[in-house]
């Protein structure tokens, strides 16, 4: 087998993981079910991936790096630091929209479920919380924000996001309210959160 060929056994393990771990949940997701997905033998998965925790950290590790670049690169683009809390807001938004299946499988295992996250990649997986802390930082530095703990401001950032996220991927908003309206709103009322802190 060529590396080309290599490279593609191993997206079709990682395309059909994914599909079976949102379709299964964690528990009820095994290798011999990802290998009947792609009509491979089990011992093929293994030559990819040391077990089924591995492959799952792999699907967390590249939804979160898709995630984390695109972060750093809507960031680049504006100056201020309440226009970067807006931009990453939006940009967050926008990948979860676009990108559910991946979206979903960042915040879908359990820590007491698997092997815990290794730390090597834990470390690349809080890149996106150490982005929205630095423009927080950025903000108090320049006056703009008044954040005694940004740190802990940037988790509740997310926090919320992930919470507006949920509502909407989940189906579960009010069918009387509109979905795009509704995002919006969420965003302001996040954004004005600092720019009311800072004016107190």
């Amino acid at each position: 087998m060529n590396k080309t060929e290599e490279k593609s056994l191993k997206e079709q393990i990682i395309d059909a993981a994914r599909k079976v771990l949102l379709a299964k949940g964690y528990r009820n997701f095994s290798l011999r079910k990802i290998a009947g997905e792609i009509d491979v033998s089990a011992t093929s998965i293994y030559l990819h991936f040391e077990n089924k925790d591995d492959l799952v950290h792999t699907l967390m590790e590249e939804a979160i790096a898709r995630l984390n670049k695109q972060l750093e690169q809507k960031v680049a683009e504006v100056d201020d630091p309440i226009s970067k809390l807006e931009a990453l807001a939006r940009e967050y938004v926008s990948f979860a929209l676009k990108h559910p299946r991946e979206y979903q499988v960042i915040y879908l295992i359990s820590s007491d479920e698997m092997t815990r996250y290794p730390k090597e990649k834990f470390r690349k997986a809080r890149k996106g919380y150490e982005i929205v802390t630095d423009v927080l930082k950025e903000g108090v530095e320049s006056g703009l924000i008044a954040e005694s703990r940004p740190r802990l401001a940037a988790y509740t950032f997310w926090a919320q996001l992930h919470g507006v996220m949920s509502v909407v991927l989940s189906k579960r908003l009010d069918n009387r309210i509109e979905q795009e309206e509704f995002i919006e709103e969420a965003i302001d009322h996040i954004i004005k959160g600092y720019q009311l802190r800072t004016s107190l």
